[in-house]
C-alpha cells in the first residue's frame, strides 16, 4: 500500500513538473491584429516573471508568486525582430523573439521526463511505528472486551439521550424491536451435524435450539445430501428435522408445522473451526462479521475472538453449561437458566 501511494505520489509530480515545463507562462493580453502576428517566446529574468502587458514592441513583465532565481520563459505574439523588456517598469533588456517550434516543446518534455526520474521520494521516518500503532489500534477495536463495551455505550445513548423520541418519531427503530434472544451481537453457537447422524438425535438439538429461541444458535451441515447437483435430498431433509411433530405426514395433513430453528450449509465454518466428526457444539464470542450474507466462516469476511468447542453425543443443554462454566459467559448463564 504504501509503495502505491508512492507511485500515485510520482505521477501527481510528474505531471505537475510537465505542466510547469511547457506552460512557463500565459499571457492575457490583447494584440491589436493578432492574425497577422508570430508566436514567440522570449527569455524572463525568473520563472516567477509573466507577461502583463505588451504594446507594440516593447513587453512588460511582472513579478507573480515566488521567485527562485531560476530564469523562464514567457509567450508573446509579435512581428518585431526586436522587444524590449521591461521589469517592473524598468527596461531590463532587448532581444529577438525566439519562434516558438515543435522540437522546443519535445526538449521541455524530454527534460521534464528526466526531471520526474531523477525524483526520489523520501521514507518516512515514522512510517514502521505508524504501521505497528494502526495494528494495535485495529486489533483493540476489534477485541471482543471494546465490541461489548461500544455495544453498551451505544445502548446508554440511545435510552439516557433519545429516551422516549426514539420510540414516539422512530417506532419501527431497534429500540422497539422486541430483545433477539440472550446471546450478545458478537456471540454465535454452532451445532455440526451431518445427514449421516440418526435423524433424532438431529431432531433432539433442533428441539433444545428452539426452546432457546436465540437466532444466534444454529444447525450447520457441511455439504448437500448426495452432492450440489441434487438439492431436494437436502431440502426433504430439512423438512423432516425442522418439523414439529415427528408423526405429521405432508401428504395427509398438507403442511406440517415447522420449528424456527437457522439452518445453514457452510463448509467454511466446519474448516475454521476445524470439525472433523460430529455431532460437534462451538460457542464463539468476539465475532464480527463485514457482510452479514456471507459465510462467517470466511476470514476475509470475518474475525472471531475466541470460541469452545465440544464433540461428541450429548444434550445440547449439557455442553452449553459446561462451556459457560470455562468461558464465564453471562448470556450463555442466561440461555441455559431454566
Amino acid at each position: 500500500m504504501v509503495t502505491d501511494k508512492k507511485e500515485a505520489l510520482l505521477r501527481r509530480l510528474w505531471n505537475r513538473v510537465t505542466i510547469t515545463a511547457v506552460v512557463i507562462a500565459v499571457p492575457v493580453i490583447s494584440y491589436g491584429d493578432s492574425a497577422t502576428m508570430r508566436q514567440a517566446f522570449i527569455d524572463t529574468p525568473d520563472a516567477c516573471y509573466q507577461v502583463e502587458q505588451q504594446k507594440e514592441d516593447r513587453v512588460y513583465l511582472k513579478a507573480v508568486g515566488v521567485c527562485s532565481a531560476k530564469p523562464g520563459r514567457a509567450f508573446i505574439k509579435s512581428n518585431s525582430d526586436k522587444v524590449k523588456i521591461y521589469v517592473e517598469g524598468e527596461l531590463w533588456k532587448e532581444m529577438s523573439p525566439q519562434p516558438l517550434a515543435i522540437p522546443d516543446i519535445e526538449v521541455t518534455l524530454k527534460k521534464a521526463e528526466e526531471l520526474s526520474n531523477t525524483i526520489k521520494i523520501p521514507s518516512n521516518p515514522s512510517e514502521t511505528n505508524m504501521v505497528a500503532a494502526a495494528k494495535s489500534v485495529n486489533t483493540y477495536y476489534q477485541s471482543p472486551d471494546f465490541q461489548r463495551r461500544l455495544l453498551t455505550e451505544t445502548e446508554r445513548i440511545k435510552n439516557e439521550v433519545l429516551g422516549s423520541a426514539l420510540e414516539q418519531y422512530y417506532p419501527d427503530s431497534e429500540k422497539n424491536i422486541p430483545p433477539k434472544g440472550k446471546l450478545s451481537e458478537d456471540e454465535r453457537i454452532y451445532v455440526f451435524v451431518s445427514s449421516s447422524m440418526p435423524l433424532q438425535t438431529i431432531r433432539n438439538y433442533t428441539a433444545s435450539i428452539a426452546r432457546f429461541g436465540d437466532p444466534k444458535v444454529m444447525l450447520v451441515m457441511r455439504g448437500f445430501v448426495s452432492g450440489v447437483g441434487k438439492i431436494q435430498p437436502t431440502v426433504d431433509l430439512v423438512g423432516k428435522v425442522l418439523q414439529r411433530d415427528s408423526a405429521c405426514n405432508p401428504v395427509t395433513a398438507g403442511e406440517c408445522e415447522s420449528l424456527p430453528v437457522p439452518f445453514g450449509v457452510d463448509p467454511l465454518l466446519f474448516r475454521r473451526y476445524d470439525i472433523d466428526r460430529v455431532p460437534a457444539v462451538v460457542y464463539a464470542r468476539g465475532v464480527k462479521a463485514e457482510d452479514t450474507s456471507l459465510s462467517e466462516g470466511d476470514d476475509k469476511n470475518a474475525v472471531i475472538g475466541e470460541y469452545w468447542k465440544a464433540f461428541g453425543d450429548a444434550s445440547l443443554e449439557y455442553i452449553l453449561e459446561q462451556m459457560q462454566r470455562e468461558s464465564g459467559s453471562e448470556s450463555l448463564l442466561k440461555l441455559t437458566s431454566r
